[in-house]
């Protein structure tokens, strides 16, 4: 199966959002087994819509558009398809009274322009918007599907895997399987990574691929099969065979990530852990508790981005402030040793530096950063240099501090 991704928006080709739906499903419908052929932004206009879906349908099965189904004038993506499949528009009652039910519960009042938003294609199959009001929209056109959804992502999202995956499974072809296994790694590049498995990726069949997929501080290893027979056997016998070459890089599989990786092994091994922040400014503690049940081991943190905090509540001593200044091994492990004695947690992880883009020094480059973990009796540091946009550092010293303490724990070191 085939497919085609179109985004709706000027937001979108102004530049003034970025456009993260079209990745997100992307990723998604290639698990599925659809070939994603084309992406396509368009803007708010009827006549834009219609040459999307002309073009779209000519090389795919299935189209998912996002965008252009809210509530004000602008939004016309229902109306679009609407005349595109000659589909009539009826008002259905049944959303009307999910849709005041949901205003009613937070004190919002209901609007004609809400009503509005109630009329729906006869054509089409409703999809339960679980997270706002809109509902997706599944139309078969000429023997070919047309899946329409809201832009905003949480809504899209919700949409797609709670209310369209059910409908989906009719569409794929069943002459051919698909199966893919996804190996999550952190702390090595795509290019190392590949020379060390490469004698087992030479023995794939020709209808298993190997996929490298980076981003900040780690890389995914997708094994895909596409077979009139079930290869999922095969696959995971060398998936196995590639974990096993690496085990210090995996963190996980499929969908996991490298804080929930951290989660289970930190609660498997009945430790806790704090965290004291300087350049990242509380977005390591971000990645650690936005996952559900962190509280089961992670205790709390001090960000303390300025000296006197680094000395009245991690006790730094000034002397070495003075002497080796806050971006200094000696600092970040004197930072660590006050937190684990004042939060009282097992380990702790401690940072310091230079995030940028301004602020750095001849011997200190704006990327400069020291890293501090351990416990207080067993204290490691590493020194990362990194670049000069500011957000990427951020993050990827955050990547670089969770992996550091996975490896601790799990005695890869």
């Amino acid at each position: 199966m085939k497919g085609t991704i179109v985004t709706i928006g000027d937001e979108i080709l102004i530049g003034q959002i970025t456009d993260t739906n079209s990745a997100w499903l992307g990723n998604e419908m290639t698990q599925l087994g659809v070939e994603v052929v084309e992406i396509l932004t368009i803007a708010d206009k009827v006549t834009a819509i219609h040459a999307a879906l002309d073009t779209a349908l000519a090389k795919s099965d299935l189209v998912v558009m996002t965008g252009g189904l809210g509530p004000t004038k602008d939004d016309i993506t229902k109306k679009a398809i609407a005349e595109y499949v000659g589909s009539e528009l009826y008002l259905d009652e049944a959303l009307v009274t999910r849709i005041k039910t949901y205003f009613d519960a937070r004190g919002i009042p209901f609007t004609e322009a809400h009503k509005a938003q109630c009329y729906m294609p006869k054509d089409a199959k409703s999809l339960t918007n679980e997270m706002g009001t809109a509902p997706g929209m599944l139309f078969e056109h000429q023997g070919k599907h047309i899946l329409s959804m809201p832009g905003v992502p949480y809504e899209m999202k919700n949409i797609f895997s709670n209310s369209f995956l059910s409908s989906f499974a009719p569409m794929q072809d069943s002459a051919l399987k698909i199966y893919h296994k996804t190996i999550k790694t952190v702390g090595m590049g795509e290019s190392r990574i590949e020379e060390k498995i490469s004698d087992i990726v030479a023995e794939l069949p020709a209808d298993i691929s190997m996929s490298y997929l980076p981003s900040l501080g780690t890389v995914k290893l997708r094994l895909t099969a596409r077979s009139q027979d079930d290869k999922s056997d095969l696959v995971e016998n060398f998936a196995a065979r590639i974990v096993e070459r690496i085990p210090e890089l995996v963190f996980g599989y499929g969908k996991t990530s490298l804080a929930e990786s951290l989660q289970e092994t930190m609660i498997s091994q009945g430790l806790t852990v704090t965290t004291a922040e300087s350049c990242t400014g509380g977005y390591l503690a971000h990645q650690l508790t936005v996952v559900p049940g962190s509280s089961r081991y992670y205790l709390g943190s001090i960000v303390a981005y300025d000296y006197e905090p680094k000395k009245s509540l991690l006790k730094v001593s000034p002397a070495t402030l003075e002497k080796y200044g806050a971006v200094s091994e000696e600092t970040v492990k004197e930072m660590l040793v006050g937190l684990i004695a004042s939060m009282g947690s097992d380990l702790g992880i401690a940072i310091s530096g230079i995030a940028g883009p301004g602020g750095g020094m001849p011997d200190k480059p704006v990327g400069t950063i020291w890293m501090a973990w351990g416990s207080k009796s067993d204290v490691r540091t590493r020194k990362l240099n990194l670049s000069k946009n500011r957000v990427k550092n951020i993050e990827y010293t955050a990547v670089a501090a969770m992996n550091a303490l996975r490896k601790f724990v799990k005695k890869y070191e």
